[in-house]
């Protein structure tokens, strides 16, 4: 008798996984409880680690931002250059390891202090418990990391001078701090394991392996300062531009029968993307001098660049120019900046429009 179809694909894959070959030592059992804790260590090390590379990110961005708000404007903020988290905030199974790592609480927690920010040099520490903005208590509970961002937004457009209440163990501790304006944009740690950077128009988003990979902070500003160029000079909305002028081909082409499978779009969605990449090389050049940081050896990052990708040292892919370019075009931004240091000049990009 024939079977039927499905009881055929079953013992077919039965047959299948008995033919494999398999290990010939025995499983370890784990035992449940030394597992649970082992995975509570691991969230430990996990939260503890990424903890450590976002505050570096922030430390490396907000000078950054902080120096380049006449080329942001109007999307400049206040900001006093704090983070801060309750325990809700986080995903139930790290909310122990937020407890036990970074003191995270039902109250609102400082999590990390920008260094030579504005809050670090009034004196706030990390795990600070705030209690009070402008003598206007901060609520416990669910939301209240949420109610403190929103109630520091409201007071600092009406005074970019406030005061925060904190308790730091037994003492209740008043802090007089005077925010600063910087680029509304956020710079943010993005798990992932793509030797990567990238902007979105608002946001700048740095991988875990290009952090690892950027292993000076010149490195890293001179990545971030790139993403940044980008959001300044409008080339994520110039980029979906010229792609909407694509789209309206294709669709005209479908109207006449012909598909051609966004093939318009793309083109057009691709088009001047090197040049949007060299201008942000350059543009991002003068973000970096704009916060006093020696550039001298800055323009090597795209050497270690070739290093992991040979291929890309002479030959230019569909959206980035060559490293070897590169490098040598970054070299001439920084002649040209070093000589109007020395002129005496403001430290300007040179626009096709000035």
């Amino acid at each position: 008798m024939l079977c039927r179809i499905s009881h055929c694909i079953a013992l077919n894959s039965l047959l299948l996984l008995a033919a494999c070959a398999t290990t010939v030592t025995p499983r370890t059992e784990i035992e449940g409880r030394a597992l649970l804790e082992e995975r509570h260590i691991q969230r430990n090390i996990a939260l503890e680690q990424n903890t450590k590379d976002r505050n570096r990110i922030q430390n490396v961005a907000f000078p950054l931002l902080q120096a380049s708000t006449e080329f942001c404007e109007p999307d400049v903020v206040f900001s006093i250059g704090l983070d801060v988290a309750t325990v809700n905030d986080f995903d139930e199974s790290f909310q122990r390891s937020a407890r036990e790592v970074l003191s995270a609480a039902e109250v609102v927690t400082v999590i990390a202090v920008v260094d030579d920010g504005p809050a670090a040099e009034a004196g706030l520490q990390v795990k600070d418990s705030i209690i009070a903005i402008n003598d206007n208590p901060i609520v416990t509970g669910p939301n209240s990391s949420i109610i403190y961002n929103n109630l520091l937004e409201e007071e600092l457009a009406n005074d970019e001078n406030i005061v925060l209440r904190v308790q730091r163990g037994e003492e209740n501790l008043d802090f007089a701090i005077r925010a600063v304006s910087i680029c509304d944009q956020n710079v943010e740690l993005a798990l992932e394991d793509d030797l990567n950077a990238y902007a979105d128009g608002d946001s700048i988003y740095i991988t875990r392996r290009m952090l690892r990979f950027t292993d000076t902070d010149k490195e890293l500003t001179l990545v971030i300062a790139h993403e940044l160029a980008h959001n300044i000079m409008n080339h994520v909305s110039k980029q979906r531009q010229n792609y909407s002028l694509g789209a309206l081909l294709d669709l005209a082409a479908l109207s006449q029968g012909v598909d051609t499978s966004g093939m318009f779009g793309d083109l057009t969605g691709k088009a001047y993307s090197q040049a949007f990449e060299a201008e942000a090389d350059y543009v991002g050049m003068y973000l970096m001098a704009r916060t006093n940081m020696d550039l001298d050896g800055a323009s090597n990052f795209w050497r270690r660049m070739a290093v992991e990708s040979p291929a890309s040292i002479d030959s230019h892919s569909a959206s980035h120019p060559a490293t070897a370019e590169r490098f040598l075009a970054l070299e001439q931004a920084i002649k040209e900046i070093n000589e109007k240091k020395r002129a005496g000049l403001p430290l300007n990009p040179e626009l096709k429009n000035n």
